[in-house]
């Protein structure tokens, strides 16, 4: 592994050496602040970054940095791949509100009712489809345990132990179930396993092939895939995952090899911020989903963490100065080596998405100023102005699993 050598000056350079990277300045969008504010974010943490935003019709897309940190490695392009992680979860629910839509499943019944004993928990202890999608059906996260180390101590023990590690998601769910159960909003991928074994249920179809057929072929995400269960790595051009060690010697650790297996309904996912902005517009347009499902999907509670959550989207607020109470939906994902926001306007004409190859557990970066960064480019990409006093307060990034107790 190589030491990490791109510095601001070289972030400078890389915007005026590659034209491609970024696009002239439409109407309607500040591209020179959009310009600045991802070269901030890219120089804050040290990182590639790969970029989208639109205002309606008009587009600006850019990309910082190399491909990988291996020597020789070529500029990342913004049409760049990347595993989306939880934006996952925002398919996943579009494709059961499809279902409901047809009077395959109703949101509200018990998840036994179409998966006996799926779960350990019976009668009025058995969460509805519609808590499992929201996180709150008291769920514990597999995350937690398969990596205890990582998720507590920010040690790579367990990660190194079991990155690679094919699992069934039955395995995943007995896994999760066995913790103790948490109360109100908790986040659960196992939940989102439950799910995604729902939907072969009720379609009779793999996973994978459900998500091509009903979100990326109506949505037109040309450039979009589901990691198949059993392999790792990534097709095409992307951008190579990192996670810090906490090591000088060998900072850096290329993830690419992480089991699709361990991500799946939940985060399977890999795609680019065009296509994640194209998804998201046909979510709230009427392409994948018709106005009521449109409704439940964003009828956001209070997760109780900065930010709202309703079936599979998160809300945020990031207190536009034209707006200040407007509020943008979409999902951050995080696959311990890619990590992306997507965010977007309830009516799908502002929309923003950003993804970058460094997962930092180990403080290489200053976290206080890469957060700062990150959410001047939030503000930036949403509400097209600098942010004014005082901070925009909006988590892009849920928090960490709670410590586990059972």
């Amino acid at each position: 592994m190589h030491t990490r050598i791109l510095t601001a000056v070289g972030l400078s350079l890389a915007l005026a050496a590659a034209p491609a990277a970024a696009a002239a300045s439409p109407p309607g969008l500040d591209t020179d602040l959009l310009e600045s504010k991802l070269e901030a974010f890219a120089a804050a943490a040290d990182h590639s970054v790969v970029a989208e935003v639109r205002d309606g019709d008009d587009e600006w897309s850019a990309a910082i940095g190399p491909r990988s940190l291996e020597p020789g490695a070529e500029d990342a392009k913004p049409t760049d791949r990347v595993r989306i992680g939880s934006i996952t979860k925002s398919m996943t629910a579009t494709i059961l509100l499809q279902l409901q839509e047809e009077g395959a499943l109703d949101l509200d019944d018990p998840i036994g009712a179409y998966l006996p004993g799926v779960l350990p928990y019976e009668g009025e202890d058995e969460p509805t489809v519609r808590e499992l999608m929201g996180h709150r059906g008291g769920v514990p996260d597999y995350l937690g345990r398969i990596y205890r180390s990582l998720l507590e101590d920010d040690d790579l023990a367990d990660f190194y132990a079991n990155y690679r590690t094919h699992y069934r998601s039955s395995e995943l769910i007995a896994i999760g179930a066995a913790g103790e159960r948490p109360t109100g909003f908790a986040y659960s991928n196992t939940g989102y396993t439950v799910l995604g074994l729902l939907i072969e249920q009720l379609t009779g179809d793999d996973l994978g092939d459900v998500f091509a057929d009903r979100v990326f072929e109506p949505a037109g995400l040309d450039r979009t895939y589901f990691g198949r269960p059993g392999t790792s790595g990534l097709r095409g051009p992307h951008l190579d995952p990192y996670l810090t060690t906490g090591d000088p010697e060998a900072p850096y650790l290329d993830t690419s090899k992480l089991s699709y297996s361990q991500l799946w309904a939940g985060g399977n996912v890999v795609s680019t911020m065009g296509d994640l902005n194209d998804f998201y517009r046909a979510l709230t347009d009427g392409t994948l989903l018709d106005p009521g499902s449109l409704a439940q999907a964003t009828a956001f509670e209070d997760a109780g963490r900065g930010f709202d959550y309703g079936l599979g989207l998160f809300g945020i607020t990031p207190g536009c100065a034209a707006d200040p109470d407007a509020v943008f939906l979409g999902h951050n994902g995080d696959t311990l080596g890619h990590e992306a926001n997507s965010f977007h306007s309830l009516d799908g004409e502002r929309q923003f998405s950003v993804a970058w190859n460094i997962v930092d557990r180990h403080d290489t970066a200053d976290p206080d100023a890469l957060e700062q960064a990150r959410n001047e480019l939030l503000h930036a990409g949403l509400c097209g102005a600098e942010r004014e006093a005082p901070a925009v307060t909006a988590t892009l990034t849920p928090a960490r699993p709670e410590p586990i107790t059972a």
